[in-house]
């Protein structure tokens, strides 16, 4: 690992998006990451990026900053270096490992402008697009970036990824946000004590049990679509989990939005000769119609501490609206804890503070 310290008055003005004054920062490498503060000891603002080569430029960045303020979100940044042309209303096409690419739009997925670099294009992604990318980052080896202009300008790059974890862990570390729930590390996966005990692990779409791989195919599940030349890497979402006694909760990525990314739930008891591999139902309220029962849970999440199962639905990307339920693993069956719902998308609320649907004994 090496150290440098520099200035960095062109990063200071990135991060703000303004005319912030210089400042002393120190640059940490994590493989292909470069991790960098503003301030060396004490809470700042703190990017991380990696670059390359690239074709209709002289090189492309990817930027994941995030301010030292409480409530900050992290941004996820493309920084064309010197592009031979402008690619006005640019489109953006990422692929993880040389599997098919995901699609971004100017509007609602990302925005464009002038960056900090003389001659450079800054195209900022949006919180839910970030959101939903972030996690593969730290998945993968190699990122492809291609930039297309409305006139069909082009800027191409094939970015080295490896070392991603540790460098967000470092940006938690800076800023004081380690183990903590909004830390980044908990947005990407992978750094939990339960993952690095090995209790909770990725799924990788091969890693996946056969009989697992024809049910999500036979479900018709989006990601799993075979008339897909390459499967999507939006499945490589998929988790497992310790359960205890020899039982595992196995959770498969059935279809993935901007915001939402539906699970498929699966208890595999091998104790069992024949259908070792159980599909669980949950519960599901909606106001206009009630209860009802479904096959898939949104945005999942398994805790192994506190043998937790939570599902939030967002009704829209901010996650003002939705319904949020809490299951328990009560050594053979996940119970329902709580439940809670909120249709009216008002910009208000947080889903822990949704109204109450359900509440049972914890």
């Amino acid at each position: 690992m090496r150290r440098r310290v520099l200035l960095i008055a062109s990063w200071i003005a990135a991060a703000t998006f303004g005319g912030a004054a210089p400042a002393v920062a120190t640059d940490v490498t994590f493989e292909k990451w470069t991790a960098s503060c503003a301030q060396p000891e004490s809470q700042s603002d703190c990017r991380i990026f990696t670059e390359a080569p690239a074709s209709g430029a002289d090189a492309v960045r990817v930027t994941v900053m995030r301010e030292a303020a409480k409530d900050a979100v992290a941004r996820l940044i493309v920084t064309l270096l010197a592009p031979a042309s402008a690619a006005p209303r640019p489109r953006l096409a990422i692929t993880l490992d040389g599997g098919p690419p995901v699609r971004l739009a100017s509007g609602s997925d990302l925005s464009s402008g002038p960056g900090s670099d003389a001659r450079s294009v800054d195209i900022r992604l949006s919180d839910a697009a970030t959101k939903r990318l972030l996690p593969f980052l730290r998945r993968g080896r190699t990122l492809d970036v291609m930039v297309t202009g409305e006139g069909g300008e082009q800027v191409s790059s094939a970015l080295p990824i490896a070392g991603f974890g540790p460098a967000v862990s470092f940006i938690d570390m800076r800023q004081g946000r380690a183990d903590r729930q909004d830390a980044l590390s908990a947005l990407i996966g992978g750094q939990t004590p339960a993952a690095r005990a090995g209790r909770i692990r990725d799924v990788s779409r091969d890693a996946a049990p056969e009989p697992l791989r024809k049910t999500m195919i036979e479900r018709d599940c989006p990601v799993w679509d075979q008339n897909e030349g390459d499967p999507s890497f939006l499945a490589e979402q998929s988790f497992a989990a310790e359960l205890g006694g020899g039982r595992t909760l196995w959770a498969i990525v059935c279809a993935s939005g901007s915001y939402n990314a539906d699970f498929a739930m699966f208890v595999e008891d091998p104790s069992k000769a024949a259908n070792r591999f159980e599909p669980l139902l949950f519960a599901n309220f909606v106001e206009s119609i009630g209860w009802t029962g479904v096959d898939t849970l949104a945005n999942a999440e398994y805790d192994p501490e506190t043998k937790q199962l939570t599902a939030f639905d967002k009704g829209r990307g901010a996650g003002d609206c939705g319904t949020y339920g809490i299951w328990e693993w009560v050594g053979a069956a996940f119970r329902m804890i709580e439940y809670r719902s909120k249709e009216e998308c008002d910009g208000v609320g947080d889903k822990a503070k949704f109204p109450i649907v359900f509440r049972g004994e914890r």
